[in-house]
């Protein structure tokens, strides 16, 4: 009787834990991050009888989650590269929709800009004409402010949302550290049984932090798990827990890097940072924001340059030599030490200019003959030489100005093309300084007998609007060669076989250097006379070298004009975002599928725990008849005694 009444009351024990743990399941259906779990039952050992063994009821030895470590791991993975993508395409999308604005972009202000200046060309002493074309140059101006304010916009997103994702990284690590210390107690009190609803919290919280970065884990002896991030950093490890921030870049206070805090020094690890939504944020600043500032900067850079060169090359309605059309391009972000001296940096080839930041250092112990070294960041190329007396250094097609530097110091130059956009703006107020005109004119003389032409005159390096005296081509039939008198460059060789059609160009001290094309078989003392353009207000030519600039490939080492570059920016740009909306597309399928397959194990079906709860309810209520079995046969015995 009493072997029957403990086989009964371990039942009634048994199902009573087995009702618990399916209430509990009913409970956290919805529970973000809850395992399903089971209570494990065994046999009790049997008592030998003479009959034989006999059973001696059940036992609730362990509750268990239903849980699959490669799905968590496999969770863990396709949620850092869904929430990454995510990330990804919500910030590349605000910058696909400006670049293919009409309204917002460059590429409709760039024509109408060069249509305004071949409407110059086309009647270069209307006012109203040139008025139009000072116009679209604000409109210009406004467009590349337009554009770079809203990069700068973008840019504070992005600072924003790695501030808030960090803080998230440093609650969620602190938070896991917390677990950690709990489960590591509970276990040590419990014989090794597993508080399951405590791991279900961390392994939220590690879930938590998979969203925002990739992770890595092990885990300890004592239940307690680490938690790797970047390039091997440990965010925590066992119930201590480590700390990430946001500080200025040294080069640039308007960047920020990602550093792993440390007492001894803080170690930068932006460059680590893969995954989840500060992987995806990182991923679309070098991939598109930066990218995108750069090639506006570029495309800044290049138009004021060369307008510049060919408009200061010509002169105005007043015969004065033109003026800067647009701000001179100045690049004054250099950081230097103390002491340092002075680093100068100006553009010397638009073409050649890369995305990057440089660092000139200097090295020795007396000016000049000191070394210098000039290092282009983004990959560490440099070059090295000695610095002479006033020495200037062309690299990357900027010019480094050594002359004024100090010994043992170190410069560092911001990307030229970073704050170009923003810099940007029309000089020019007055539309009678536009300069359409050239100041040199060619006069054949009327005494030529042959069939020999000069035509397309060009200026570059003008110094003075007015040519003080003309210079004279005379053709010499047996040397096969035009004299020059007034200008250094000459003699000219000539033979109308092979060098009709080609290009010359002379200098004229104080003044320029006029090229020109020569053509035909000219006579024996035929000659032509570069002259003053004195009065020559109707002349258009430098306004048409103007409207050249459109078309020229004067960007991206001399293939791409500057409204190459912008279609260029808005495609890759275009390319990047669709590619992020399908590849998020597939990612957050893979995510879906990798949740109902850890559903289908860890995940609580009302169903099945409905059908659990009849069934050991059912199971409770015959071992409580057990039980009253028992009591009636111990009664009866009694009675048999009375």
């Amino acid at each position: 009787m009493s072997d029957l009444l403990l086989t009964g009351l371990s039942g009634l024990t048994a199902f009573r834990s087995v009702l618990d743990t399916t209430g509990h399941n009913i409970a956290n259906v919805s529970t973000e991050g809850y395992s399903r779990q089971r209570v494990e039952l065994d046999a009790n050992n049997p008592q030998l009888a003479g009959a034989g063994y006999l059973g001696s009821g059940v036992n609730a030895t362990n509750v268990s989650r239903l849980y699959d470590s490669f799905l968590s791991t496999q969770l863990r993975s396709s949620s850092a590269a869904a929430s990454e993508l995510d990330s990804y395409l919500s910030f590349a999308s605000q910058v696909d929709g400006a670049l293919g604005n009409e309204n917002i972009g460059l590429s409709s202000a760039l024509q109408d800009f060069f249509n305004a200046v071949q409407a110059v060309a086309d009647d270069p002493t209307s006012i109203p004409a040139r008025q139009v074309l000072l116009t679209e140059g604000e409109v210009l101006e406004n467009r590349f402010g337009t554009l770079d304010q809203l990069f700068n916009d973008i840019s504070t997103q992005v600072r924003g949302s790695l501030q808030d994702n960090i803080n998230e990284v440093n609650t969620l690590s602190e938070n896991i550290a917390f677990m950690n210390n709990k489960i590591s107690i509970a276990l040590g009190s419990s014989d090794g049984n597993l508080p399951n609803d405590l791991l279900d919290q961390r392994d939220k919280l590690i879930d938590d932090l998979s969203k925002l970065v990739n992770v890595r884990t092990n885990e300890q002896e004592n239940g307690a798990v680490n938690v790797f991030i970047g390039n091997g950093q440990t965010l925590v490890l066992g119930n201590t827990s480590n700390t990430l921030a946001l500080q200025p870049s040294p080069l640039d206070p308007n960047s920020v890097d990602i550093v792993f805090q440390q007492s001894g020094a803080n170690t930068v690890i932006t460059q680590f940072m893969t995954g989840g939504e500060i992987g995806g944020t990182l991923r679309f600043k070098d991939e598109v924001l930066d990218e995108a500032v750069h090639r506006l900067g570029e495309i800044a850079i290049g138009l004021s340059y060369s307008v510049n060169e060919q408009h200061t090359n010509g002169i105005d309605l007043d015969g004065e030599q033109g003026l800067n059309f647009f701000s001179n391009v100045s690049i004054t972000h250099i950081k230097a030490d103390t002491n340092a001296g002075s680093l100068a940096v100006n553009i010397s080839d638009p073409s050649q200019i890369s995305n990057s930041d440089y660092r000139v250092t200097t090295d020795g112990t007396v000016l000049p003959n000191t070394t210098y070294t000039i290092t282009r960041l983004s990959d560490n190329s440099s070059i090295n030489g000695v610095i002479a007396s006033g020495s200037s250094i062309d690299f990357d097609g900027l010019t480094f100005d050594l002359s004024s530097v100090n010994v043992n110091n170190e410069y560092n130059v911001i990307n030229p093309t970073r704050y170009a956009a923003e810099n940007f703006s029309l000089a020019l107020t007055d539309p009678r300084d536009i300069a359409v005109a050239l100041p040199v004119v060619s006069e054949e003389t009327i005494a030529n007998s042959g069939t020999g032409g000069l035509s397309d005159i060009g200026i570059s390096g003008l110094s003075t609007a007015s040519l003080s005296a003309s210079v004279v081509l005379t053709y010499d039939d047996t040397l096969k060669q035009y004299t020059v008198s007034n200008a250094t460059g000459g003699p000219l060789v000539y033979d109308a076989t092979a060098n009709s059609g080609n290009n010359y160009t002379v200098n004229v001290a104080g003044f320029g250097d006029i090229s020109f094309t020569l053509t035909g078989q000219p006579d024996d003392g035929d000659s032509f006379s570069l002259v003053d353009n004195a009065g020559g207000i109707g002349d258009n030519r430098n306004a048409h070298f103007l409207s050249g600039l459109q078309t020229s490939l004067t960007l991206s080492g001399g293939t791409a004009s500057f409204q190459d570059v912008y279609g260029q920016v808005v495609a890759d740009v275009g390319r990047r975002t669709q590619s992020a909306e399908i590849n998020g597309a597939a990612q957050n399928g893979l995510l879906a599928q990798t949740i109902a397959s850890k559903d289908a194990v860890s995940g609580v079906s009302l169903d099945e725990e409905a059908a659990n709860l009849i069934r050991f309810q059912q199971a409770y209520q015959a071992a409580s008849q057990v039980v009253l079995t028992s009591r009636t046969i111990f009664d009866t015995l009694l009675g048999a005694f009375r």
